[in-house]
């Protein structure tokens, strides 16, 4: 698909869709003090909805908005049905090693180039930001990512399982960078200046 307008600089006309993960019934991980993954995830998916459209026109959807159940098949089709050009789902990993603390970013087993571009400069982008472990740009099978019909990335930033780590989730200016590194991620995948 072509996009004219990111000859000047923007991504006007560009349609993002954001996937903040769980929500509702579903906590997702659960951080050793009680963080459920599911506000955070909801938290850094705002900023990043903010930073798309003020910083660079984006028309961005997001699949909530608030702490609601909505299945993983309605966030697909949600995103499909809108035409989307991107697809960006967002999460924060646990591990029973509450020692471990990584970044890391997944497309599906079969992702396209274009996919795996966009993989590529989030997942960088994460990893030089958040200074954590590179954890590394891999595959999987992830509903979100095989049933969406464009490029589609998820994010696992870090591990709410760390202790370390589920402090600094809680700061409002942590999870606000994570949200412009993933939105610098995605400048550089289609060549804007941030």
């Amino acid at each position: 698909m072509c996009f004219p307008a990111l000859a000047k600089g923007s991504l006007e006309g560009v349609k993002i869709f954001i996937d903040p993960g769980h929500g509702g019934p579903d906590p997702g991980a659960v951080g050793p003090s009680g963080l459920h993954e599911a506000d955070v995830n909801l938290r850094v998916s705002r900023v990043l909805a903010n930073c798309l459209r003020e910083y660079s026109g984006a028309t961005v959807v997001m699949s909530r908005t608030d702490n609601v159940d909505v299945s993983l098949g309605e966030r697909v089709t949600a995103a499909n049905n809108w035409g989307a050009d991107r697809f960006i789902s967002v999460h924060h990993n646990a591990s029973v090693n509450r020692d471990y603390n990584a970044t890391e970013t997944y497309v599906y087993y079969y992702a396209d180039r274009t996919a795996i571009d966009m993989q590529e400069n989030v997942h960088r982008r994460l990893v030089e930001g958040l200074g954590l472990r590179d954890g590394q740009a891999r595959t999987a099978g992830f509903y979100v990512l095989r049933y969406t019909s464009m490029p589609a990335i998820l994010t696992e930033a870090s591990y709410i399982s760390n202790p370390y780590e589920e402090a600094r989730l809680k700061d409002m200016g942590y999870t606000w960078r994570e949200g412009y590194y993933i939105y610098l991620g995605i400048a550089d995948h289609f060549g804007v200046a941030p």
